[in-house]
């Protein structure tokens, strides 16, 4: 089992070098003769990138295959601990049918509320860092206030043994996960608001548009390499994260503009409305 995260990482390296491998060879039989502007037109740049076709590499199906099998394995890894609260409601409720192993499903029950309260004061730290909300943190907090609060009713009318831990235990991580709950919801929403978030432009499906963005990443590397831009390491690394397709929103600036785009190409750098997405 804990070959597994190798095997991952190991297709995941391999499918990054076939990756760019691809792009060197998609892109640089045009792009090194290719006359460019000067100064350089960045959306014209960008164009000839995304105006032609990515199909899919030899072995794609595989890949994600394999990515789905990662997921699951790490959703596995992860339900005992963000779904513990329902794991120990599920055995507190399936403990007054066993006549023998009741007392050891309790006891896993104990486990799984401490784990809860456990992971419930961590999310806590987490928002108070952020004190944002997210969807994740509403769905989490949801399930340890739901999971929890259902159990301590259940233990409360069941006859169960050592009732008076497993009460407190289960009480406790509903109280932890109602507090974050309450707190999530009326928390602002995490990011910055929707008309600030560049709309999709490019191929439509992931697989094109991961394939267009290593060709636009090796495009970048050839223009300095003609020296038709002069970056630094930094403005690099903003280049190749800029929203697929927005390119073009560089040019024509002066240098302090164009750093600000560069700067804010997480968030947004001005308002989108649905004329900005150009999908096809």
């Amino acid at each position: 089992m804990a070959e597994v995260p190798k095997v991952l990482a190991a297709w995941a390296r391999k499918t990054d070098e076939a990756e760019k491998v691809w792009a060197r060879e998609a892109v640089d039989s045009w792009a090194r003769v290719a006359p460019f502007s000067q100064p350089l037109n960045w959306g014209e740049a960008e164009a000839a990138v995304l105006d032609r076709d990515y199909p899919p590499l030899p072995g794609m199906f595989a890949l994600k295959l394999v990515g789905l099998v990662g997921v699951g394995f790490l959703a596995l890894l992860a339900a005992p601990f963000y779904g513990a609260a329902l794991i120990g409601l599920v055995l507190v409720a399936l403990a007054p049918a066993q006549s023998t192993g009741a007392e050891g499903l309790l006891w896993l029950a104990r486990l799984a509320f401490g784990l809860a309260i456990i992971m419930a004061g961590l999310e806590l730290s987490t928002w108070w860092g952020t004190r944002r909300r997210s969807a994740y943190g509403v769905a989490t907090a949801a399930v340890t206030a739901i999971g929890a609060g259902a159990a301590y009713v259940l233990v409360l009318i069941l006859d169960l043994p050592e009732m008076a831990w497993l009460a407190a235990l289960a009480l406790v991580a509903a109280i932890l996960g109602t507090a974050r709950l309450v707190l999530e919801l009326v928390s602002k929403p995490e990011g910055g608001a929707k008309n600030r978030k560049p709309p999709p432009r490019g191929p439509r499906g992931s697989s094109q548009r991961l394939r267009a963005s290593k060709a636009r990443d090796r495009l970048l590397e050839i223009l300095i390499q003609r020296r038709l831009v002069t970056v630094d390491e930094g403005d690099k690394i903003r280049l190749r994260e800029m929203p697929l397709g927005y390119w073009s929103e560089l040019d024509g600036l002066d240098e302090r503009e164009w750093r600000r785009v560069l700067e804010y190409r997480h968030v947004g750098w001005r308002e989108f409305d649905a004329s900005d997405e150009q999908v096809r």
